[in-house]
């Protein structure tokens, strides 16, 4: 089970049926200094604590087409340790509305749809899948510019952040996977491409999004009674934009290193992973400046949980071999 990804590195026969939860959570300190298009005379400094659980559900239209359904339900903390008051940050949440955002917990709703290249089962093997999908958008998003590019004169109180950029995306991926008996017992990796279709309604352009991972497990240790794993990963956003103006700190490279461990049950498998993420170029869209030149500092620490169930039911209308 790839790390936060329950449905990755699994083909379905026709017929059958898969649930997977991710649940994913994270932590990041942050500071800048003051800024400088600013009457704020004082650092920022805080916190930004997310809980995000992805159920998806994915059906094995034939032997060869998969289709996964998936919806992101989450929260975002902001915690404000600063000085003072600030128009850019206070203590809050994403689950709450504010000047420029609605809120809600109800993320993004995501279809992918996976053709099966090389898919050898449950036992050892290859798998070799290629996807495509698109997001739709929930309505809990910013509703305009944070950094006011338009009019800085403009500027009060605001928020940056929501559980929802707003935007309808499109997506493709690749993924490639080895099943053996010596270790790494399980070993491979996912290509990830995602992009905006249009900006929203609000003025809001979502950046193109990549990311490479790579994965592996060893067999069941004895000790823990569970298999052992190691994934790297690297992710990287080009630029958003806000009413056809480059978003500040918007463009941003990830690299993320994770251990963690799989445990397989009757009724299901369950995987526990701890990951460090390193911010290749230290920048952050959390920052309440249309300045990329100010010092700062991020660190992040992130836990994530998958549980993946394949159920024994087969849908009949679906399943070739119900008639014979």
């Amino acid at each position: 089970m790839p790390v936060g990804n329950s449905d990755r590195g699994v083909g379905l026969w026709a017929g059958q049926i898969m649930f997977g939860l991710n649940s994913v959570n994270d932590h990041i300190n942050w500071w800048h200094e003051k800024l400088p298009d600013s009457n704020e005379n004082f650092e920022h400094e805080g916190t930004l604590t997310s809980t995000i659980l992805i159920p998806n559900l994915t059906i094995g239209l034939t032997n060869y087409i998969n289709v996964s359904f998936s919806q992101i339900v989450g929260y975002r903390q902001m915690g404000w340790d600063g000085p003072e008051t600030s128009i850019h940050h206070r203590d809050e949440g994403s689950n709450s509305s504010f000047n420029n955002a609605i809120g809600g917990l109800f993320g993004d709703f995501k279809i992918m749809t996976r053709y099966l290249i090389i898919n050898d089962g449950s036992g050892p093997g290859q798998r070799l899948f290629f996807g495509g999908g698109f997001s739709i958008p929930s309505k809990n998003t910013l509703t305009s510019d944070p950094f006011f590019l338009q009019n800085k004169e403009e500027s009060k109180s605001h928020r940056h952040f929501s559980i929802s950029d707003g935007c309808y995306k499109a997506s493709g991926e690749i993924q490639y996977y080895k099943k053996q008996t010596r270790n790494p017992v399980f070993i491979g990796g996912s290509f990830l491409f995602e992009a905006p279709i249009i900006e929203n309604k609000y003025g809001y352009k979502a950046p193109k999004f990549y990311e490479l991972s790579l994965t592996g497990f060893t067999k069941d240790i004895k000790t823990i009674k569970a298999s052992f794993g190691v994934s790297i990963s690297l992710k990287h956003t080009e630029n958003a934009y806000w009413n056809s103006l480059k978003a500040p700190n918007s463009k941003s490279t990830v690299f993320s290193i994770g251990v963690g461990s799989l445990k397989t049950f009757d009724f299901a498998s369950v995987s526990l992973n701890i990951i460090k993420p390193f911010f290749l170029n230290n920048k952050s869209s959390l920052i309440g400046s249309e300045s990329g030149n100010i010092d700062q500092e991020l660190s992040a620490l992130q836990v994530s949980l998958g549980f993946r169930k394949v159920f024994d039911f087969v849908i009949p209308w679906l399943d070739p071999t119900s008639n014979l």
